[in-house]
């Protein structure tokens, strides 16, 4: 073999143009992209007629529970209920917000009321015997004693809710915290989907309030299946699927490609002759699955393999 491998002026030009017209070649789009697993939607409002019938029962058990503590409620008005990041709830809603959190054990995760601060500060004045409508000295900051005032109220809410829920699961309804920041960072709600349902609460034809039910969607998942009306849990079949696809074994090939050579110099070839490729060592290469490009990456070793340091998806 000779030391020092000579490519004739032909065979050069042919590698020259093969990279460049390579480079100029319009590549026609391929969306290989990973599969948004995390985005998969986990409950389906449309099958839980029986959440939507215990929301609507808990919003005619509040009205006389409310009356049983003093505050004079006409009615009280079950809202739409939406599936949303809690993100994009808190975007539609006032800055100025008082949040109490709860548990609904033994179910996971947080539960969440949200009313208007100002809101509150007229209840405090109704259940202490005056009338509503906002304090006459501006306040932002609702103090211990006043809280512990306004914990009649939520505590109505909370055991008015227990009490629906229990008619279909068993639960003890308890708060935890309350909080007037509305990222509720310690509560880990911020990425999260939420069950989110409005509640108005209507004093006289023209003074009415709405405040905010909120349930982050982990804990209604476990009891899903009773919402929808079924005696068993069943397996959803559409976890099936994604379970199937993301655990399916796919093969991955890397094509290297060499310029053509005549016959005549393929039967020349002898033990040691080196035979140079179209890819260069310092660009990237693709890696195929079913001849069609997903990603690229640099080709190199580890652990006595060849491997691939992934660097991109294909046409990303």
């Amino acid at each position: 073999m000779d030391e020092n491998i000579e490519l004739s002026p032909e065979e050069i030009e042919r590698i020259k143009q093969i990279y460049e017209e390579e480079n100029k070649k319009e590549i026609e789009e391929v969306s290989y992209k990973p599969f948004p697993f995390d985005q998969l939607e986990r409950i389906d409002l449309s099958q839980l007629p029986l959440l939507e019938h215990a929301l609507k029962v808990f919003s005619l058990l509040l009205k006389g529970a409310l009356i049983r503590i003093g505050l004079e409620v006409s009615k009280v008005e079950k809202g739409k209920t939406q599936l949303v990041k809690y993100r994009q709830c808190m975007e539609q809603i006032d800055d100025d917000m008082f949040f109490v959190a709860f548990r609904i054990k033994p179910l996971p995760s947080y539960g969440v009321l949200a009313f208007r601060t100002q809101f509150l500060f007229s209840l405090i004045s109704i259940l202490l015997g005056g009338e509503a409508g906002t304090p006459k000295v501006e306040k932002n900051v609702i103090t211990s004693t006043e809280y512990k005032i306004l914990e009649k109220v939520f505590s109505t809410i909370l055991k008015t809710l227990e009490k629906q829920f229990s008619e279909f699961y068993k639960v003890q309804i308890e708060m935890v915290d309350h909080d007037t920041d509305k990222s509720l960072a310690k509560f880990n709600l911020t990425d999260k989907k939420l069950l989110v349902t409005e509640f108005t609460l209507n004093f006289t034809e023209e003074d009415s309030e709405t405040f905010y039910l909120m349930i982050d969607e982990e804990t209604i998942e476990p009891v899903v299946h009773i919402f929808m009306g079924s005696a068993e849990e069943e397996e959803d079949y559409r976890k099936v699927i994604w379970k199937a696809v993301r655990t399916a074994e796919i093969p991955i090939k890397v094509v290297l490609h060499a310029p053509p050579k005549t016959l005549e110099k393929i039967l020349d070839w002898k033990i040691g002759d080196t035979i140079l490729l179209e890819e260069f060592a310092n660009k990237p290469v693709r890696a195929y699955i079913e001849d069609n490009p997903v990603m690229e990456g640099y080709l190199g070793r580890h652990q006595g393999f060849y491997a691939l340091m992934f660097l991109r998806w294909f046409n990303e």
